[in-house]
């Protein structure tokens, strides 16, 4: 329980009103990669079945359409962020980044498969594509994160926004259980829920 509530507060640290601040945004999350990177990791070790669902390494995978500039250039951001996380553990787990240009549901599903990949990150430039990505995470069970409010809201599990000056945890529940995540309820209350 004491557990429970120090992660809670942890979380609660970076969910707090946001001040402009300088450094390169991703999508329209309005919040620097580094920071989105290390609430979407706190949240990630709120996820019950996290254990589970890994093979041992939490694998992220970046994806990104290729020769799409807004596109690539989140990729670079979110990766070098990602990356600069590599040296910790989320609950006891070590993190691989890797990226990926998406070319359709096959490859996508041959990716995770062949990488063991547990969570996604959705840039700019896939918004067309969030309803196929969706399919495979939820019959891989690979958590989905979006760069874009409108990603979350047609069927990805999180994403990290600046919503009424607030930094915002983005949460669909339908689509997160779908994908076998098991948020706890602490991180339900820190977050807005989408039903």
């Amino acid at each position: 329980m004491a557990k429970a509530a120090a992660m809670a507060m942890a979380l609660l640290v970076f969910v707090l009103p946001l001040t402009r601040r300088g450094g390169a945004m991703a999508g329209d999350a309005g919040i620097p990669p580094s920071r989105q990177v290390v609430i979407l990791m706190r949240a990630l070790a709120y996820d019950g079945n996290l254990k589970a669902r890994s093979g041992g390494t939490v694998n992220i995978a970046i994806l990104h359409k290729k020769g799409h500039a807004a596109s690539e250039a989140m990729a670079n951001a979110m990766t070098k962020a990602f990356g600069a996380l590599e040296a910790t553990q989320v609950s006891g787990l070590p993190i691989v980044v890797s990226r990926l240009n998406y070319t359709g549901e096959d490859a996508l599903k041959k990716a995770i498969v062949g990488a063991g990949i547990d969570f996604v990150y959705v840039c700019d430039g896939l918004d067309g594509d969030v309803e196929s990505i969706a399919r495979v995470t939820r019959q891989w069970r690979v958590m989905s994160v979006g760069s874009k409010q409108a990603q979350v809201e047609k069927g990805l599990s999180i994403g990290v926004f600046q919503i009424d000056e607030k930094c915002t945890i983005l949460l669909n529940l339908t689509a997160s259980r779908q994908e076998g995540i098991s948020f706890a309820a602490d991180l339900l209350r820190l977050s807005k829920v989408i039903r």
